[in-house]
C-alpha cells in the first residue's frame, strides 16, 4: 500500500540526479535502500542517518539532500518531527515517509505536515522510486 500522490516523471539523460538522503534507525534496512536505490539511474545516495537528528546535523555540516526518504517511527528525533522542523529549516528539501504503519489518520497528518508522499515498507522497489522521484519533480 503507497500514499504517493503522482507518478513520477522518467529520467532524462540530461537531467541531474536527485540527491537522495536515507534516514532509518535500521542499520540493516537502511544498506538495503541504498545498496538497492544505488541500482536506478537518476537518483545519487548523499547520506544516510540512524534518526531525525542526525539529518538535521549532516544538512546543517553542507550536505546537499533534494529528497529524504526516512522512516516515520526512529528514536530521539522521530519522522513527524522531523518533517516538520525540515520544513521550517530546509524548505527545498522534500520527505518521502516509508512506515510499516498504514494508520490513515497517521498518513494524513505526516502529508499535512509536508511529506510529499508516504509509502508501507512492503511497497515495491519501483514505488519507492517512482515516489522519490516524484518528490523531486515537486510532486505532493
Amino acid at each position: 500500500m503507497s500514499f504517493a500522490s503522482a507518478p513520477a516523471p522518467p529520467p532524462t539523460a540530461t537531467a541531474a540526479p536527485v540527491r537522495l538522503a536515507i534516514v532509518d534507525d535500521h542499520i540493516l534496512f537502511r544498506k538495503g535502500l541504498r545498496a538497492l536505490l544505488d541500482t536506478y539511474p537518476g537518483i545519487s545516495i548523499v547520506g544516510e542517518a540512524g534518526n531525525g537528528q542526525e539529518l538535521l546535523e549532516l544538512l546543517d555540516q553542507g550536505m546537499v539532500a533534494d529528497v529524504v526518504l526516512m522512516d516515520m517511527q526512529m528514536p530521539v528525533l522521530d519522522g513527524l518531527q522531523t518533517t516538520r522542523l525540515l520544513r521550517g529549516q530546509y524548505p527545498a528539501v522534500r520527505v518521502v515517509i516509508i512506515s510499516m504503519h498504514d494508520d490513515p489518520s497517521l498518513v494524513e497528518t505526516v502529508l499535512a505536515d509536508g511529506a510529499c508522499a508516504y509509502l508501507v515498507k512492503n511497497t515495491s522497489p519501483e514505488e519507492v522510486r517512482n515516489a522519490i522521484l516524484a518528490a523531486a519533480a515537486g510532486a505532493k
